[in-house]
């Protein structure tokens, strides 16, 4: 077999095992989970396993670390700047609650493992630092365009306006509280009045 194919085969392996994890994860929840049954999954040999990842913990964060980068690329995809600020908030909460409506079983697993793992709380900080950065910088810029008043702290503001957002998500999309446009929109109209739009 040459190389290539040696690589290529690696490849699907490895992806079957990433897929069968997020099965797994999803279904069982981390401390439930085992390498066997990601592995029958996968439909990969048990030893295969190990050729590609370290641990149970080492197929997770990878798993963190794909979803995180497709939610910052969503929220990366939605300009800071263009249309007025209630619009570009508006998009923004609809693009991170689709994002979070397609992530929820993993973004639960990945809520309930930051409680006991530091490198997972870490991960956790480290992302929601990114999404408060972002709306830090839009909130300000708001403010040096005389949209937001001054009094705003923008940085509190970013902490608070965002946790409001993701704990609703979870709410929402985890724990299966019932919601609809009406509530999207509500969420909106808070944002805004809270940083004086």
């Amino acid at each position: 077999m040459t190389q290539v194919k040696r690589q290529a085969r690696a490849e699907r392996t490895r992806a079957a095992l990433l897929r069968g994890a997020r099965e797994v994860f999803e279904e069982r929840g981390f401390l439930d989970a085992r390498i066997s049954e990601i592995c029958d999954r996968a439909g990969v040999a048990y030893g295969s396993f190990y050729t590609h990842f370290a641990d149970k913990d080492a197929i997770f964060a990878e798993l963190i670390d794909e979803m995180l980068r497709g939610l910052l690329t969503v929220m990366r995809a939605e300009p800071l700047d263009g249309d007025g600020p209630e619009a570009r908030i508006a998009r923004a909460n609809r693009a991170y609650l689709r994002a979070y409506r397609r992530n929820a079983r993993l973004m639960a697993v990945f809520e309930q493992v930051a409680t006991f793992s530091p490198a997972m709380r870490e991960t956790y900080l480290r992302a929601w630092g990114v999404f408060y950065d972002r709306q830090e910088r839009a909130i300000r810029g708001w403010q040096e365009a005389g949209l937001v008043p001054a009094d705003v702290d923008p940085r509190t503001a970013a902490v608070a306006l965002a946790t409001m957002i993701g704990r609703t998500a979870y709410t929402w999309f985890v724990l299966g509280r019932p919601h609809d446009d009406g509530d999207v929109e509500q969420l909106t109209r808070l944002y805004c009045r809270a940083i004086g739009i």
